[in-house]
């Protein structure tokens, strides 16, 4: 296997594991400690999640920097100060992202009544251990991003997937042992911030050895806001597309809360593997985006190949349909159409990433905003109409329609927006 495909599967690998963890810590916990801990464990995960509105665009525009200083393309200066203005910006948003945990803890009980009194205190208590979890976010992006830019996709992938293997074994090693939930989900979680510690410390200590100016003076995290708010507005719209609807189910069928947090992270643990699969040929596009046409052929080549991804996957999906009872009781065929619908949704949404990348390699990622803006709004209003109605069906309605909108417009309004663009690459 040449270097360009042990990079991609590496990506994918890394990019996975993170989505998909979520996922499997869920399905673990509910397995280990049973449906009423599987729901509260859900509302808990799921309030903490709107902590990742705070990740903006990802830090994305940091590791196309960190690609043109290796390669020695634009302006070295500007690829330094914007390097070190993104850890300007990542400590800030820390200090926020802590700040907000605090006032989110405040309503949990509000936004799920229900399984606030059926779980006693456990829900209060769960978030916070969950906050942590997703603001330690941060910077694991961060430093991921710009450590797979020098080209260390294989030990992020170690350090992202070991400890979180590590942490959902963990769960049943508490479970077999007669400790508490709320025991095994702090095990759980100081392992996997123990891999993220470390990938953190990588990728510092790689920025260092490519040019050790970059760390030598502090950034200004007001000379990358702006930017990186332009492109964190389609995280936004994201967050209601992923995050908001299982908020929904909670509020409104508090028992049906963990199987929707599944079929959204299996919706985000497919989006995973698709952002990683073309992570490193978005690199590519940061420094050969002005020559003629290519920003339509990324396009294209990512929509096609996310096609066949959606494809395999929602074949696999339904492969597994005979043992998905054994994690899930209440699992039958109306379930899994919802979730086709959820994954074929993302898939629509996904095609679209090449247009993204497009936008973000010109320096104009506002121009993704239309599109973005508009599947957030007919996935939550018909989220909204529906789940009452139609329950977990009605997310899966909803992602489809969000995400058939999404593709549209991303072809036929931005793309030719952005094409039309005459600026060189900015040095965000």
């Amino acid at each position: 296997m040449n270097d360009r495909r042990i990079q991609i599967v590496a990506s994918i690998g890394a990019r996975l594991t993170i989505g998909a963890y979520p996922l499997a810590f869920i399905l673990g916990l509910g397995s280990a400690y049973g449906k009423e801990v599987f729901d509260v464990a859900a509302a808990a995960l799921n309030w903490a999640s709107y902590l990742n509105v705070l990740l903006l665009s990802g830090f994305a525009l940091a590791p196309p920097a960190m690609a043109r200083l290796l390669a020695g393309s634009g302006s070295k200066e500007d690829n330094r100060a914007s390097l070190r203005d993104h850890v300007a910006l990542e400590r800030a948003l820390l200090l926020v992202a802590l700040c907000a945990a605090v006032l989110l803890w405040f309503f949990i009980g509000r936004v799920f009544p229900e399984l606030a009194e059926r779980g006693g205190n456990r829900l209060s208590v769960w978030y916070p251990m969950f906050a942590v979890l997703s603001v330690s976010q941060l910077p694991l992006t961060l430093w991921m991003g710009i450590a797979q830019a020098v080209g260390e996709y294989r030990a992020i992938l170690v350090w992202t997937l070991v400890p979180r293997l590590l942490a959902i074994l963990a769960l049943f090693g508490a479970s077999a042992i007669g400790l508490d939930a709320t025991v095994a989900i702090c095990a759980s979680v100081l392992v996997v911030l123990v891999g993220q510690l470390h990938i953190a410390r990588l990728g510092r200590d790689l920025v260092d050895r490519a040019d050790s100016s970059v760390l030598e003076t502090r950034g200004r995290a007001a000379n990358v806001f702006w930017s990186n708010l332009s492109s964190g507005l389609i995280s936004l719209v994201g967050t209601l597309v992923t995050i908001a609807p299982v908020t929904l189910v909670g509020h409104v069928l508090p028992d049906e809360v963990g199987v929707a947090h599944v079929l959204v992270t299996l919706s985000n643990a497919f989006g995973a593997i698709v952002v990683a699969a073309f992570f490193p040929l978005s690199l590519r596009l940061a420094v050969s985006v002005l020559l003629p046409g290519a920003m339509r052929r990324h396009s294209l080549v990512v929509a096609r190949g996310v096609g066949a991804l959606a494809g395999a996957a929602l074949a696999l999906a339904w492969l597994t349909f005979p043992g998905c009872s054994l994690l899930i009781p209440s699992c039958g065929w109306s379930l899994y159409l919802s979730g086709s619908l959820v994954l074929l949704g993302a898939g629509f949404r996904l095609a679209s990433l090449g247009v993204l990348h497009s936008a973000i390699s010109r320096g104009h990622p506002h121009l993704s905003l239309v599109s973005a803006f508009a599947e957030g709004a007919i996935v939550t209003a018909l989220a909204w109409v529906l789940v009452k109605g139609e329950g977990i069906l009605g997310i899966g309605l909803a992602f489809f329609a969000g995400g058939v909108a999404r593709l549209v417009l991303a072809f036929m309004l931005e793309l030719p927006l952005i094409e039309r663009t005459a600026d060189s690459p900015k040095s965000l």
